[in-house]
């Protein structure tokens, strides 16, 4: 970043991810599939810019821990 530069740093989770990247992240599924979660509540709403759509990793990462607390339920 520029000592000029008014804009402060996206922390790491904070940064917006297009739907490749989730799919990548989410083990090599479609963006198709990461469309269809959205579609189903388990990702929020995407983020539009400049009519390309992004989630925030934040939210990737909440799915990832939603996920493990569903694993724990079942295997109680």
């Amino acid at each position: 970043m520029k000592d000029n530069d008014p804009t402060p740093p996206v922390p790491e989770n904070d940064r917006l991810v297009d739907f490749a990247e989730v799919a990548r992240l989410l083990g090599g599924i479609s963006e198709r599939s990461v469309r269809r979660l959205i579609s189903k509540g388990e990702f929020p709403q995407p983020v539009k810019v400049l009519s390309s759509p992004r989630l925030y990793f934040s939210d990737v990462l909440a799915y990832f821990d939603r996920l493990k607390l569903k694993r724990e339920k079942t295997r109680r």
